[in-house]
């Protein structure tokens, strides 16, 4: 059963002085025993929750509060320093579009590479309903990135990354397109990707996005849970019939 939960997690990060990335000073440093310049700065601090299916997440606070580093935490990307994350079900992390792409390699090869990357066997059928999506001419698959305009690439990437569904979700602000004639398009499909996810969870600074999308919203404040609030998706829909009406 697909799940995610967190519990009492914290993520230091190492800071060195700046003379000890030379390998002379820290192997002396050593051999005289003296203190390394190393310091250390606490990211998250002591964060627990629990997602279950059905559950949409949203994580809200200014930069600098630790959105992005707990969105990176849940997909892996970083180790927690201390407790513990538990978590089943395939995770999807929308967090940059061009990580793991190669812009020598051409688009075709990119998109198997980064379906690969993500844990997907690109079938022939998989990698056509991609370029088929981003209505790109079909020569182009056979053409390197580092070729392609901004809106091409990231046609390309955004397709490959939004291709299949996901168990658990990551959203790092609300993804949009280079042009704007494709906006539209990949709005609706990230939607859909979102509608047919177990568990989401995104962060954004868009408090109102938030409450449209998510049951539950966690206010971070310095790498800590500030708040929880729990939003009725009940009084919403209840809302919308009678305006309907």
């Amino acid at each position: 059963m697909t799940h995610l939960q967190l519990h009492d997690v914290c993520l230091d990060y190492p800071i060195y002085g700046t003379y000890d990335f030379l390998l002379k000073r820290r192997l002396l440093g050593r051999l005289l025993k003296q203190e390394s310049e190393m310091r250390v700065v606490r990211a998250l601090e002591h964060i627990s929750f629990r997602a279950d299916v059905g559950a949409r997440i949203g994580l809200q606070g200014p930069n600098g509060s630790g959105k992005s580093t707990l969105l990176r935490l849940i997909a892996r990307v970083y180790p927690p320093t201390s407790g513990s994350v538990s978590l089943a079900g395939h995770v999807m992390p929308l967090l940059g579009l061009n990580v793991g792409a190669n812009l020598d390699f051409a688009a075709e090869e990119n998109i198997r590479l980064l379906l690969r990357i993500s844990g997907r066997t690109p079938t022939p059928k998989i990698v056509d309903d991609i370029w088929a999506f981003t209505e790109i001419d079909e020569r182009m698959r056979r053409v390197p990135l580092r070729t392609f305009s901004s809106g091409m690439l990231m046609r390309v990437l955004f397709a490959t990354a939004t291709a299949l569904p996901a168990d658990i979700l990551l959203l790092d602000e609300w993804l949009s397109v280079v042009d704007e004639k494709f906006s539209a398009k990949a709005e609706q499909r990230l939607r859909k990707l979102i509608s047919m996810a177990g568990i989401v969870v995104i962060a954004s600074h868009d408090h109102a996005l938030l409450r449209r999308i998510c049951t539950s919203i966690i206010k971070l404040d310095h790498g800590r849970i500030a708040q929880t609030t729990h939003v009725d998706r009940g009084a919403d829909l209840l809302l919308l019939k009678e305006m309907r009406a």
